[in-house]
């Protein structure tokens, strides 16, 4: 009568492991934005390796729709997958149920491409200029770009995208928009000089190209989501360790119309879009969709307060995870039930099956310490007492640090702690595990070789049987790429310091101080003479050593509270917070005296102007108004002959 209800269970956990694991392949459908090349190549590799196959997965890939968008081919149902930019941000901002699921390309290669010989090297240059430019499904970044720098569309012509590679050289076509790991390839060959305006050097670093579902898809059926973007990504790996066998199946099997040196090209150009070595391929950081939307709601308040949130497939995720858990919670209790039960009719027998149990018992031990194991050397774990002495490491941890752990017990804890750690954050901790409370945020460490990295910690108190805290057991999470991507959205990708974008981030929290305070914060702008003219003469190779020089003068002749960044092309803009009039025109002065007497390799000297201002105690003084004054000043000093600081 006792095995029934042992038979019952196993046929419950049976039934429901089926279910589980024995479904047919998924047949979906991959809409791409563009014709067969390289810039989809992961795809490609993946459906050509057998990688769909191997999560279940029967893969269709679609070629362009010329007439429709990726996002709306993908949510009326005519395919499942898609690859668009950022412009999937505007379209989650217009309600349309859009999610994320990779971003591949980190940066986005949307550009304009002029004739060198037409000497258009800026937006302000486009007034009156003929500019062919794509949909905004592959033209986001370069519409960002425009719009704040507050170009005046209406002064610009706008000519029809006929979609020709070479349609630069037609007397009708003066900029067009272009990727800048494909077209700049045929105008090479021909020995036609071109000039790329990127919108990264104006302070928008929009992503790429991103995979996308349909909400919808994702909810019904998150496993094949989950499932496809692996074998993507898998895909893209392939592609980049295998780039010539790639080339040869996208050109002979799969029609690329380009050349092979042109798809060779396109992959070194599309390997420094994806970052693969520096990025985990596919990552994304939700707040940089937020800065992207940001942009779209500044030039369209009728975007204000829409949804964002659900573009991120995690967020959608969390109760599919849930769903999961109690799914596996019945199949576990399934088990534990037929377990109990088997137990009671086994322990009848007991005495005849002592030997089998505890050979079983010894086989659990192993796969307890095989568990144990695998947590010591995968999770970053570390143990402190009262005096935060190190008492325990896991390898994970020994790993991260590069410490043995002979090197690192009975060590105080600050051995891995970096300089630029304030002492306050270390004394919040240690106050808030006193009290027997958790703690958790960033920190950025040192370990053995120098190297820095960054972790998300999560300490707890450990407590002795009185329940007094006796130490803490800290977990830490690797962060480090997060913050290398971070660095790259904030940072002018050629000088180094902050990119306007950063610098508005920054002015604005100056801002917000003076309005509330009425705390000085003033302006200096800088711009280098005659740039144009060492361009000319010299080459842009030259001029960007130039910048590169500079940046590092003024960097490094600062306060440690003054925030200096590329404000665009050859200006610079440096914020000195608490700081009058008198202050800033000494600084502006110094760093005038340092430029000047800097030494340039095949130039010799180089000066700079500066126009220096302060805030103002006044109810309309803006951020405008102020920057306003500083570039007034500016002029002004160009006009009395350059090299000289003038305020207003």
């Amino acid at each position: 009568m006792l095995r029934s209800p042992v038979v019952l269970s196993c046929i419950v956990l049976l039934c429901l492991c089926n279910h589980t694991f024995a479904n047919e392949k998924d047949q979906v459908k991959l809409q791409l934005k563009w014709n067969t090349q390289f810039q989809f190549a992961g795809y490609y590799a993946a459906l050509e390796k057998g990688f769909y196959a191997e999560q279940g997965i029967e893969l269709t890939i679609l070629q362009p729709n010329f007439i429709k968008s990726t996002a709306d081919l993908v949510l009326d149902g005519e395919a499942e997958f898609g690859v668009a930019d950022s412009s999937l941000v505007l379209s989650r901002l217009n309600n349309k149920k859009v999610v994320v699921l990779a971003a591949i390309f980190q940066h986005s290669p949307a550009m304009l491409l002029t004739k060198k010989a037409d000497n258009i090297l800026g937006p302000f240059e486009l007034a009156g200029k003929n500019v062919a430019r794509r949909p905004i499904e592959s033209d986001a970044a370069v519409t960002a770009m425009l719009e704040v720098e507050h170009v005046n569309l209406s002064n610009i012509n706008e000519v029809y995208y006929t979609r020709d590679d070479l349609g630069l050289l037609s007397d009708d076509v003066d900029a067009m928009t272009v990727y800048s790991t494909d077209q700049p390839f045929l105008y090479h060959e021909l020995g036609i000089a071109t000039h790329l305006i990127n919108p990264l050097n104006y302070g928008i670093d929009f992503y790429g190209d991103m995979l996308f579902t349909s909400e919808a898809l994702l909810r019904e059926n998150p496993d094949v989501a989950m499932r496809f973007k692996a074998a993507s990504i898998k895909g893209w790996r392939y592609a980049f360790d295998h780039t010539e066998e790639v080339i040869d199946w996208l050109k002979n099997k799969y029609g690329a119309d380009k050349s092979i040196e042109h798809l060779r090209f396109e992959a070194r150009a599309t390997k420094e879009m994806v970052l693969p070595d520096l990025v985990e391929i596919g990552s994304f950081n939700p707040d940089r969709f937020e800065r992207i939307a940001n942009i779209y709601i500044g030039q369209n308040s009728e975007l204000e307060g829409r949804e964002l949130t659900g573009i991120d497939y995690r967020y959608h995720t969390n109760s599919v995870i849930s769903a999961l858990w109690v799914k596996w919670i019945i199949i576990i209790a399934a088990v534990l039930g037929a377990l109990l039960v088997l137990f009671i009719f086994l322990s009848k027998r007991l005495r005849t099956l002592v030997n089998e149990r505890t050979k079983a018992l010894q086989r659990t031990k192993l796969d307890l310490q095989h568990y144990v194991d695998i947590v010591n050397k995968n999770i970053i774990i570390s143990t402190v007492n009262i005096d935060n002495y190190i008492t325990d490491v896991s390898q994970a941890f020994l790993d991260i640090s590069k410490y043995s752990r002979e090197e690192l017990i009975g060590q105080h804890h600050s051995i891995i702690r970096h300089p630029d750690m304030a002492a306050t954050i270390y004394e919040k901790m240690w106050e808030t595990i006193h009290r027997g409370a958790s703690w958790k945020g960033e920190l950025k460490c040192l370990a053995k070789d120098g190297s820095v990295f960054w972790v998300e910690v999560v300490m707890e108190p450990d407590h002795d049987e009185h329940g007094n805290v006796i130490g803490c057991t800290s977990i830490r999470h690797d962060i480090s790429d997060k913050k290398r991507i971070e660095k790259l959205s904030e940072t002018d990708h050629l000088t180094g310091l902050f990119n306007r974008a950063k610098i508005d981030t920054f002015f604005n929290l100056e801002m917000q101080k003076f309005y509330r305070y009425r705390q000085d914060v003033s302006v200096v702008m800088c711009d280098i003479d005659n740039f144009k003219t060492v361009n000319d003469m010299y080459g842009h190779q030259l001029g960007d050593n130039v910048l590169i020089e500079v940046a590092r003068v003024l960097s490094s002749n600062i306060r440690e509270v003054d925030i200096v960044g590329r404000w665009g092309g050859e200006e610079f803009m440096i914020i000195c917070p608490s700081q009058d009039i008198q202050g800033a025109m000494a600084l502006a002065e110094k760093l005038r005296m340092c430029i000047a007497a800097s030494e340039f390799p095949e130039l010799g000297k180089v000066t700079a102007s500066f126009g220096v201002t302060t805030s103002k105690i006044d109810e309309d003084e803006t951020r405008e108004s102020i920057v306003k004054r500083a570039d007034e000043a500016l002029y002004i000093a160009k006009q009395l002959g350059r090299n000289r600081v003038i305020h207003s």
